[in-house]
C-alpha cells in the first residue's frame, strides 16, 4: 500500500489526543493545516459522521477547501456547493463555514457536529463567541466521539482569552480539566522545526521568520504567548509604563456616566462608558456589538440603569440613510438618546489628544478588557514596499475601540487643552 501522508511527531502527538478541546500550533510553519485535515480521517468511514470547519473569513476558507480537495482526493471525496461541503462515498460529510458577522456564531446552534475544526482560533475576538460556536459539537452516534480541534498562532484579537483558556492552566502536551466545563483540554505546541518537510523544502521561509521585527518574530518564529511590545503601536508604550492605570474601577452613583460610540455600518459598534472625577477619567465599561441595530444597542445601554450624562458620537452619525432618509442621530433621538457630535479633528490630532489624556485615565481591568486590548493593538500600517511605517492606522478589530476612545477624549477632554475651546471644566477636587 502506498503511504500518501505521514504525520510529523508533533502532528502525531496532536492526533492521538482524546481531550474534548485540542489546541495545536504556536509558531508559524508547524503543520497546522495538514494536522486538521488528517484529524477528520478517523471517522469518514461512518455514514452518519458530520464535521464542521470554521475559518474567520471567506478567502481563508477558500484556501482551506483547495488544500482539502488535494488532501482527500484519494478517498473518493467530492467538493460540492457553496459554502463547500466535502462528501465522502460512505455518506460522511464535512461542512464549511466562516464568521462573517455576529449571527454566524449562533447559526450552528441546534445542529450536531461530531468533529469541529476551528482554524486560526485567535481570529475569534471573544471567548463567548467561541463558546457559542462549540455548543453544537456533540454526538448521538455510537462509536463517534465529539471533539474540537483548534489551530492558531499567538497574536490577533483573541490572544488573551485563548492564552487563559489553553496556555496558562497547564504545560504544553499535558491535558487538564477546564474549570468551566469539567471536560479535558490540551495545548500541543509546535514550531517550524517540528515540520521537517518545510525546513527542507523552503529554508527561505525560516530566514523570513528570523528577519521579522522582534515582537512578530517571537510570536511567529518562537510561538511566544507572552505580552509583547507591538510594533508601530500608538499607545503601547504608555500602557506598558502603567499609565493609564488598569485596576478595579467601581461605578460611582453620584457621578454621571458619559459614553462615546463608534457606530459601524456592517461592522463592529464600540462603546466606552466613563465617569469624570476631578481630573481623572474613569473608564468603567467597554462594550462591542456586531450585527445589532441602533435600537437594540440603545436598549442594552439603558439596561445598565446608569445616570447618564453626555453621549458622544462622530460626525457621520448625522448622515441620512438611503432607504429611510432618516439619520442615525434622529433615530437615537426618537429612542431618547441625544448624541453630541464631537469636533472633527484629524486622526493624528485625535491620537495626540489620547496620548495626553491616557495618564489621567483609570480602566476597569475586567469590564474594559476588550477595549484595553484594542488600545494596546492600535497601530500604524506597515508597507513592505517602502519598508517603513505609513502615516495612517491599520483598520482592523482594534480600530473600533480606538476610534470610540478617541471620540470620548475629544468630547469630554476638550477642557484639557484651551485651544479646543474648553467648554467642559473639570471639578477642582482630585482623585484620592
Amino acid at each position: 500500500m502506498d503511504i500518501l501522508w505521514t504525520p510529523t511527531p508533533k502532528q502525531a502527538q496532536a492526533l492521538r489526543q482524546t481531550a474534548f478541546e485540542i489546541l495545536y500550533g504556536g509558531a508559524r510553519g508547524g503543520g497546522k493545516t495538514d494536522a486538521g485535515l488528517a484529524w477528520f480521517l478517523y471517522d469518514i468511514d461512518k455514514p452518519r459522521f458530520r464535521g464542521l470547519v470554521i475559518r474567520r473569513n471567506a478567502d481563508d476558507l477558500s484556501d482551506w477547501v483547495d488544500r482539502a480537495r488535494q488532501f482527500y482526493r484519494h478517498t473518493g471525496a467530492e467538493v460540492v456547493g457553496k459554502p463547500a461541503e466535502i462528501r465522502f462515498p460512505t455518506g460522511a460529510i464535512i461542512k464549511t463555514g466562516h464568521l462573517k458577522d455576529e449571527n454566524a456564531y449562533e447559526k450552528y446552534q441546534g445542529h450536531e457536529y461530531h468533529r469541529m475544526l476551528v482554524e486560526e482560533l485567535t481570529h475569534i475576538p471573544r471567548e463567548q463567541d467561541y463558546i457559542k460556536l462549540i455548543s453544537s459539537c456533540r454526538s448521538t452516534v455510537e462509536g463517534v466521539r465529539a471533539q474540537i480541534f483548534c489551530t492558531t498562532n499567538p497574536g490577533n484579537a483573541g490572544h488573551n482569552w485563548v492564552r487563559r483558556r489553553f496556555i496558562e492552566p497547564s504545560n504544553p502536551g499535558q491535558p487538564f480539566i477546564g474549570a468551566d466545563t469539567g471536560r479535558e483540554r490540551v495545548f500541543i505546541s509546535a514550531t517550524v522545526e517540528d515540520n521537517p518537510h518545510l525546513v527542507k523544502k523552503d529554508p527561505e521561509y525560516i530566514r523570513y521568520l528570523d528577519g521579522l521585527p522582534e515582537a512578530l518574530r517571537k510570536q511567529w518564529r518562537e510561538g511566544s504567548w507572552d505580552d509583547l511590545e507591538i510594533e508601530g503601536a500608538y499607545y503601547g508604550a504608555l500602557i506598558r509604563q502603567g499609565t493609564p492605570r488598569i485596576t478595579r474601577v467601581q461605578y460611582d452613583e453620584s457621578l454621571p456616566v458619559h459614553t462615546a460610540m463608534d457606530i459601524g455600518i456592517g461592522d463592529a459598534c464600540a462603546i466606552w462608558y466613563a465617569q469624570i472625577y476631578g481630573t481623572e477619567i474613569r473608564l468603567i465599561r467597554y462594550e462591542e456589538y456586531r450585527g445589532e441595530g441602533l435600537p437594540q444597542i440603545i436598549k442594552a445601554m439603558k439596561a445598565h440603569d446608569y445616570d447618564y450624562g453626555t453621549h458622544y458620537a462622530p460626525h457621520d452619525i448625522g448622515v441620512r440613510e438611503f432607504g429611510s432618509g432618516v439619520s442615525r442621530l434622529e433615530t437615537a433621538q426618537d429612542l431618547g438618546v441625544n448624541f453630541v457630535v464631537v469636533p472633527k479633528l484629524s486622526v493624528d490630532d485625535g491620537i495626540d489628544a489620547v496620548r495626553r489624556a491616557l495618564p489621567r485615565c483609570w480602566f476597569d481591568r475586567e469590564l474594559c478588557e476588550r477595549g484595553i486590548d484594542g488600545l494596546r493593538h492600535y497601530r500604524k500600517e506597515w508597507s513592505d514596499k517602502r519598508n517603513d511605517w505609513l502615516l495612517k492606522p491599520v483598520h482592523d478589530w482594534a480600530s473600533h475601540p480606538a476610534d470610540a476612545f478617541r471620540y470620548l477624549i475629544i468630547g469630554i477632554g476638550k477642557g484639557m487643552d484651551p485651544s479646543w475651546g474648553g467648554d467642559i471644566q473639570y471639578p477642582e477636587r482630585q482623585y484620592a
